[in-house]
């Protein structure tokens, strides 16, 4: 009599851990049983904290511009400008992480046998 062996959510390690190629590709992390309940993989995660952040940083920009808008004194006019050059950094930086996320979340799908 063969006996069928079930892995178990519990489990620590099991077969279905294993990914081909991962052996080879050392940068690659890990995507078993336990990352596979999570809905983003840790890449996805850590681009979308960038992302919030990023978005955060705009907002008290904007602010910072909007207060800064109606005044007349020269130094004011300095970090407006100066606040408007980081505000372009940051969209620039925002495309890149969107590119990023995009990437990351291709990656979910081919981890997951989708794509």
């Amino acid at each position: 009599m063969s006996y069928i062996h079930f892995n178990t959510l519990e489990s620590n390690s099991c077969d279905c851990c294993v990914i081909p190629h991962a052996e080879e590709n050392k940068t690659s992390e890990p995507y078993g049983c336990a990352e596979k309940k999570a809905i983003f993989t840790q890449r996805e995660q850590r681009v979308l904290k960038s992302i919030r952040e990023t978005a955060v940083r705009a907002r008290e920009l904007k602010s910072r511009i909007n207060n800064l808008k109606h005044s007349d004194s020269e130094k004011e006019r300095v970090e407006t400008r100066e606040a408007f050059r980081e505000l372009e950094t940051l969209r620039e930086l925002r495309l890149d992480l969107e590119k990023e996320r995009v990437a990351a979340a291709h990656e979910r799908m081919v981890l997951l046998g989708h794509a």
